[in-house]
């Protein structure tokens, strides 16, 4: 049996697919800065102590997951506008006042110029400021072996609503949220006039002016202390 290590969300990335394409088995270690995967699976620990538990007991798992432009997600992927504060929040955590008040003031121009158009498994479209997609892994309203995304359409009237969303979506607490549209789907395909800004369990990526994310029912096997 082969097992790969990762601490980084882009080395997580390349290992995931590393590992699906070799039948492997991955522990992904907190390491970066939004240590999504790491701490749905271990919980918040050190990345000792996530290895060390993992290993004294180790049980493979089989995680679904989405991917969009190629670029596989276990967690959320967060779709819009607000994708466009994860850069000034990071800042803030890095201590790094004057960055994040900059990154934050072309976040907040960019957050009502253009919305995205959504279409959602072919029957359900419309246009928000945002989508958020939560994989089966840590949505509290679908079991592990459904085999759909979560989809929260969300279209919010105040910037301070929208971060709010933004930061929660990634933890499955939006559906506390007003104007939030939930549903499931296999495939959300987005589009819009501009570039379409996102964040893929916590990396900032850009998907263009379209993008189809879709559902994989077998993304990665991973190795998680036994319950």
């Amino acid at each position: 049996m082969r097992v790969l290590l990762s601490r980084r969300y882009g080395t997580i990335q390349r290992a995931a697919e590393a590992c699906a394409e070799k039948a492997s088995l991955l522990i992904p270690l907190p390491g970066g800065t939004m240590n999504m995967l790491p701490r749905a699976l271990y919980g918040d620990v050190s990345w000792e102590d996530a290895l060390k538990n993992t290993l004294t007991a180790p049980s493979a798992k089989v995680l679904s997951g989405g991917r969009a432009m190629d670029r596989p997600f276990f967690v959320a992927a967060i779709i819009g506008a607000p994708a466009l504060w994860a850069e000034s929040r990071e800042s803030i955590r890095e201590g790094d006042v004057v960055d994040a008040v900059e990154k934050g003031s072309v976040a907040f121009q960019n957050v009502f110029e253009t919305k995205v158009q959504y279409f959602i498994s072919g029957e359900i479209k419309g246009e928000a400021e945002a989508i958020a997609l939560i994989c089966p892994l840590i949505s509290e309203e679908m079991f592990d072996s459904e085999q759909l995304l979560e989809a929260a359409v969300i279209d919010v009237e105040s910037a301070a609503e929208l971060i709010g969303l933004a930061t929660a979506a990634a933890f499955g607490k939006w559906r506390d949220g007003r104007n939030v549209l939930l549903t499931k789907a296999k495939r959300v395909s987005v589009q819009s006039s501009k570039g379409i800004p996102a964040t893929l369990d916590g990396e900032n990526v850009s998907l263009g002016t379209s993008a189809e994310i879709d559902f994989v029912s077998k993304a990665v096997r991973v190795l998680v202390p036994a319950k």
